[in-house]
């Protein structure tokens, strides 16, 4: 399956930052690095990331100070030790004395059937599949959402980020993909009820675009849609 991204941001009358992404066809690999602060920290994360990744595919035995985990498929081990050495590798450059730019991640890899996704903070992250409606997969809680009263929705602002610590809260996973699955990635703290009642086929930036901003037009949000190969059409 060929993977097929597209992307968007909306920039309101508050501050979201615009992610920086990585989209690797032959590898079947996308990054998406969301800066805060500083903001090559997102180009750095990528490029750490990537090193990597590349290292592992030639070299099945490569060596990392992190070990793998049984549990995980060998694109899993990959990824989740790629992202550790990113947030090692940002820590200690950009902010092991003072804060200088923290970021906010969405990694994932098809490897044959699977698609194995790993996330710190936003993006959130919906499923869409043929004849069934959005499945959220990655639901975060930022500083936003948490400290917001009533209806009045803060302006964006991370929980999770690499960088800030050496040590780093990761959420790691993975699904069967089929043909025509759609990934949708929405950086925005409290998504409309409207979003989850969509059908596959529209899940797309330009529609998830316009029932965000309809619903929270002062706040910046960004939207992008991975598409993993083309659905089969019936007879």
């Amino acid at each position: 399956m060929n993977l097929a991204f597209s992307e968007r941001p909306y920039s309101g009358a508050t501050y979201r930052p615009r992610p920086e992404i990585y989209l690797d066809s032959d590898g079947k690999t996308l990054i998406v690095a969301t800066p805060w602060g500083a903001r090559d920290g997102a180009r750095k994360v990528i490029d750490r990331m990537n090193d990597y990744l590349a290292l592992a595919r030639e070299d099945v035995e490569a060596t990392s100070p992190f070990e793998k985990v049984s549990c995980l498929s060998l694109s899993a081990n990959r990824l989740r030790i790629a992202t550790l050495l990113a947030n090692e590798s940002l820590y200690r450059e950009e902010n092991k004395t003072e804060y200088r730019s923290g970021v906010e991640l969405f990694a994932g890899i098809l490897e044959e059937d699977e698609f194995v996704w790993l996330q710190v903070g936003n993006p959130q992250i919906l499923l869409g599949r043929q004849n069934r409606k959005p499945l959220p997969l990655g639901s975060q809680i930022d500083l936003s959402f948490d400290f917001s009263e009533g209806d009045h929705l803060l302006p964006g602002l991370p929980s999770q980020m690499l960088g800030l610590d050496s040590s780093i809260n990761l959420t790691l996973n993975s699904f069967r993909a089929r043909a025509g699955d759609r990934l949708a990635l929405v950086s925005h703290s409290h998504l409309p009820d409207s979003v989850f009642s969509l059908e596959s086929a529209k899940l797309s930036v330009d529609q998830l675009a316009r029932l965000i901003s309809s619903s929270s037009p002062n706040h910046a949000f960004w939207v992008g849609v991975l598409q993993l190969g083309q659905a089969e059409e019936k007879a």
